[in-house]
């Protein structure tokens, strides 16, 4: 059993490499940061938590236990054509041994997968093998997260020489690019995406020109959230 949030779509791949790619995500539960600007609390800061963050919410309602048959029927049910998945959380390599057969069906039946991660836990083998792409975000000090939650040695270690994994860094302003040389110079990252702040449009306005700017300077490639541009920042697209 998986504990799952909310299965949605068919919507498009917000972010990094793939953006605009048609898909479906499946976003998975509970997380092990806690990010202040966090745009999926739902998935971890529950009612009665001391995490600074201050959208909190009832786990009760937010994470569902679902099966492998249940999740696949439900992406049948709304694929419309669509087979690539996007896995997101919520930190969804928490649930990674869980996980593994659902992505053995996904590629029985020829689905394209993507999971999300923040780089604080490396896949394993069988599970590498099974995905297409890893789409990983490092935290930096702007998350708010302690450096020693955010900051996994090994883990990135292992996921700087994966070539299915690119790196995408949440910059909120011009100084945050020190912090991303510091993880692209100790971990030898390539494959690498500066992408704005903001959960809703207007943030994302004000991030967006100078992120541009930032990789323009430095040689990095820029990643929008097209969802945001395009839904609003509403929950479920």
């Amino acid at each position: 059993m998986l504990k799952v949030n909310e299965v949605f779509g068919p919507t498009i791949q917000g972010e990094g490499k793939t953006a605009g790619m048609p898909c479906l995500f499946l976003r998975l539960a509970t997380c092990n940061l806690h990010c202040v600007w966090c745009d999926t609390p739902y998935t971890w800061n529950w009612i009665g938590t001391k995490f600074a963050h201050p959208d909190k919410f009832d786990p009760a309602k937010e994470i569902h236990e679902m099966s492998t048959t249940a999740i696949m029927d439900k992406l049948t049910e709304l694929a419309k054509g669509v087979k690539a998945l996007i896995i997101s959380g919520g930190e969804p390599m928490i649930q990674q041994k869980q996980l593994f057969e659902l992505l053995t069906e996904l590629k029985r039946c020829g689905w394209w997968i993507e999971i999300e991660t923040n780089g604080t836990i490396a896949p394993l083998p069988e599970v590498d093998a099974l995905v297409d792409q890893f789409n990983c975000s490092p935290k930096l000090s702007n998350s708010g997260d302690e450096r020693k939650l955010r900051i996994r040695s090994q883990a990135l270690t292992k996921l700087a020489q994966n070539p299915k994994v690119y790196f995408k860094f949440v910059v909120a302003n011009e100084t945050d690019i020190r912090e991303v040389f510091e993880y692209v110079d100790t971990y030898n990252m390539t494959r690498v995406y500066l992408m704005p702040l903001g959960k809703f449009p207007k943030e994302l306005e004000q991030t967006r020109k100078m992120t541009q700017d930032l990789c323009e300077r430095y040689g990095f490639d820029f990643s929008d959230r097209l969802h945001v541009v395009q839904f609003g920042g509403i929950r479920g697209v």
